[in-house]
């Protein structure tokens, strides 16, 4: 959901993108025949992403998400995958998800089971975010989070079926409708992709990449409210045995000593996104847009806050939460405030099994010529689908486009990185797949 690596010069990254790799090491012939397909057809990948980024698809734009998951169905469906739209709930106002199976009939004894994860919606949409063009870069919303991985993932298994491998090995697909802001409850918008883990064996996710690094851990990710009452009273009585302190320097405690306690854990990030507080507070259905008002000569009888809270591990999520409930509940004279928290992504902690995932990544990236692969940060990562999947499988994320400003209105992908990540794709799906010749 995030970018992972850090904002470089353009002119630099083109360079970088555009130094060739050195040659090819320990490839096998049908992995050299692969590599190949995908570079002799680079513009047509390209031309799919452009069709893509031009579906606006942002999550709640129901018609587009499902518009722009016909399209890529339609692709999935020629290369003899069976497809399903999974439809949600409309209360979800949540456009649903793509689930895409392919059993070959000639799969190598110990091959792995695949499973491949994306998803079509968007942050960003509207004037001014369709596909621009320049040079060896393009611009536009969901060029590298992540509709510049959906096309990675899409030319990796295309080019497998180009040279007759794809027959050869059990392949699921799921790519989301919501994953920018997941649908809730959370049991029925992420089934279809704990579904499909139990029947794989390795989950292959391609969120934004990088030429270095991949992710085989993520922090989890869930939301807090908090909500202040206090007494409404003249101003003038502030601090004292009648008026209280009110509900805004109760709010401002509470923040700051949740700052206090539990700033500087490694991991462990927590953000009060919304603020509000006055005489009068409402807010809309969708829980996100306050009206506040009031005057200066009033003690403010409510305030209201919302964040999310990131971490590494359940345990420390559950550590954190008891420690902010303890601020919580010792309130200022006059002041009662009360938090409750929300589950979203879960985390996805390092093992021994994404460990091994990432080492062989690493090798094939060494032997197409391209850098040594190593783990990302946790932290330098947003929270993603791949979590959904970890308890039940071994994953790796970051296999997708190469980009920058992601979530923001000047989200770009560098195109010469499609190729890299494509092969390097495709190349992984075959290892694990067990065809080596």
């Amino acid at each position: 959901m995030t970018s992972p690596f850090p904002r470089l010069p353009t002119a630099l990254l083109v360079s970088l993108l555009f130094t060739p790799p050195l040659p090819a090491q320990t490839l096998t012939k049908t992995e050299q025949a692969v590599r190949g397909w995908i570079t002799a057809h680079r513009e047509e990948q390209i031309a799919l992403l452009q069709r893509m980024v031009d579906v606006p698809s942002g999550t709640l734009n129901v018609a587009g998400v499902r518009a722009v998951g016909a399209l890529y169905r339609a692709e999935l469906d020629a290369l003899g995958f069976k497809t399903r739209w999974v439809e949600l709930p409309a209360e979800m106002h949540r456009g649903g998800h793509l689930v895409a199976e392919r059993r070959g009939p000639r799969k190598p004894a110990g091959g792995k089971r695949l499973l491949l994860l994306g998803h079509f919606d968007t942050v960003f949409e509207g004037a001014g975010q369709k596909f621009v063009r320049i040079d060896s870069v393009a611009r536009g919303a969901g060029g590298s989070d992540m509709k510049g991985g959906d096309v990675v993932l899409l030319y990796a298994l295309k080019a497998l079926a180009a040279s007759g491998q794809l027959d050869r090995m059990e392949v699921r697909v799921v790519i989301t409708g919501d994953e920018e802001a997941t649908g809730r409850p959370l049991e029925v918008t992420r089934r279809p992709l704990i579904d499909a883990a139990r029947q794989s064996d390795v989950a292959l996710s391609f969120e934004g990449g990088a030429r270095d690094n991949a992710s085989i851990s993520r922090r989890g990710a869930s939301g807090w409210l908090l909500k202040v009452a206090a007494r409404q009273a003249h101003s003038a009585g502030i601090f004292g045995a009648g008026g209280g302190y009110g509900a805004v320097y109760e709010l401002a405690r509470i923040l700051n000593a949740f700052r206090e306690t539990l700033a500087g854990q490694p991991g462990l990030t927590f953000n009060p996104g919304i603020i509000a507080g006055g005489a009068e507070l409402s807010v809309d259905t969708s829980g996100y847009s306050y009206s506040v008002s009031g005057k200066t000569n009033i003690i403010a009888p409510a305030a209201i806050a919302r964040g999310d809270l990131r971490f590494l591990t359940e345990g420390q999520k559950d550590s954190a939460r008891a420690v902010m409930r303890g601020i919580v509940a010792k309130s200022l004279p006059g002041a009662n405030a009360e938090i409750s928290f929300e589950d979203s992504y879960p985390a996805m902690p390092v093992t021994p099994a994404g460990r091994t995932l990432l080492a062989q990544l690493d090798s094939v990236s060494r032997a197409l010529g391209y850098p040594a692969v190593q783990a990302l940060d946790a932290t330098r990562r947003g929270a993603g689908d791949l979590s959904f999947v970890a308890p039940y499988i071994p994953g790796i994320d970051g296999l997708g486009a190469l980009g920058q400003g992601a979530h923001s209105p000047q989200e770009s992908v560098h195109l010469p990185s499609l190729a890299m990540q494509t092969q390097r794709a495709a190349l992984l799906m075959l290892r694990l797949a067990g065809i080596r010749k």
